[in-house]
Formats: structure tokens, C-alpha cells, sequence
């Protein structure tokens, strides 16, 4: 059975949605994807009228879908992505880069197992 989890992120910090009275502005949802030794590594870069809070990563095997919603919780975009390897959600990191691009890197699966349940042989390498 493939398993599946769902990251809550909290995209572009002191973004807030379109002023009252003024047309909301169109929604960019750019995504990258890149393959490390270890790790995948996902950019998303989010814009318009995404609120803080709403944008999620769900995860299942090699495929990712990016979706952002506005205000009302309603879906605004997404973007599929296909992963080069299978990641765990244990050890992931997040993080904003210079440009306001939020930084997420996952293990990949087989580093994982290889790292034991704590991680050591991880830590050991760094």
C-alpha cells in the first residue's frame, strides 16, 4: 500500500488577501521540482490572492499536487508534480528562500530506511 500524507504550509509570511474594495489580483502558483543525493527539493512560489496558511502539499508515492485556496477555502490552483523518488515526510524541512519561494526538501524513502528510525547515519554525515 502506497502511503500518502498531506503538509500544511504557510506560504509567504505577511501576504494578506486583495483590499477590501479592490479586484483580487490573479494567483501565480509556480512549483519546481529537484532531485539532491539524499532528498528532493520543492520551490513554490505562490502570488495574488493566496492567503498565509492556505496553500498544501499532499504526497503520495512519486506524485505531489500543489494547491492554493483563497479566503473562502476554495480552490484557486494547483499544480501536479511528479517526484523522482518516493519521499517520508519524517526529517523534512521547510524554509523561505530570498525571493519570498517557500523551500521544502524531503528525504527521499530510501534514505530513510537507510538512516535507521533516529536518523543517525544522517546526522553522522553532515
Amino acid at each position: 500500500m502506497a502511503s500518502t500524507f498531506l503538509l500544511f504550509l504557510l506560504m509567504l509570511p505577511g501576504a494578506s488577501a486583495s483590499d477590501p474594495g479592490h479586484a483580487p489580483a490573479s494567483t501565480a502558483l509556480t512549483a519546481a521540482v529537484s532531485d539532491t543525493p539524499d532528498g528532493v527539493r520543492l520551490r513554490i512560489q505562490a502570488s495574488g490572492d493566496v492567503e498565509p496558511g492556505s496553500v498544501e502539499v499532499r504526497f503520495a508515492g512519486r506524485k505531489a499536487v500543489v494547491l492554493a485556496r483563497d479566503a473562502e477555502g476554495r480552490a484557486i490552483r494547483s499544480q501536479p508534480l511528479r517526484l523522482p523518488a518516493r519521499v517520508v515526510e519524517e526529517g523534512s524541512s521547510a524554509d523561505y528562500d530570498a525571493e519570498g519561494a517557500l523551500v521544502i526538501t524531503l528525504l527521499k524513502q530510501a534514505t530513510a530506511q537507510h538512516a535507521g528510525p533516529t536518523g543517525e547515519a544522517q546526522a553522522a554525515a553532515r
